[in-house]
């Protein structure tokens, strides 16, 4: 299946896929801990997207963009935590360390651009 163009619905998909790899038998403290971190940290990467949409400015843009981006890599820190540790559920994350990565990577560039017509002037996101 081809993944989506548009950056918010990648995230969107990719919340889903963090939900629905939760695993649902009952998770010792370690296993409880790691996944609700992954848990937060995933959701709340697209959240930042979807909030950078309707952002009032390119600073404001470029504020919630780095938001996504932080969370994404936390993320991708508790996913590859959850795998590497073959925490409960552990099996279902190789996929997710590497959606988490390419989403990573083009959050970067879309930061890396708008912080660019940012520093030239350019005022509004769709400028």
């Amino acid at each position: 299946m081809d993944k989506p163009y548009d950056i918010k619905e990648r995230a969107f998909l990719f919340s889903c896929d963090a939900v629905n790899a939760y695993p649902n038998e009952l998770l010792d403290r370690r296993s409880e801990h790691a996944w609700s971190q992954f848990l937060r940290a995933a959701t709340s990467g697209g959240a930042h997207l979807e909030e950078a949409e309707a952002a009032a400015s390119r600073a404001h843009f470029v504020t919630l963009s780095r938001g996504a981006l932080r969370e994404l890599r936390e993320a991708n820190y508790w996913v590859r935590l959850i795998g590497t540790t073959k925490l409960r559920g552990w099996e279902n994350t190789a996929r997710l360390s590497v959606e988490s990565s390419e989403l990573i990577a083009i959050v970067t560039t879309i930061v890396k651009k708008a912080s660019a017509k940012l520093r030239l002037g350019v005022a509004r996101p769709g400028g």
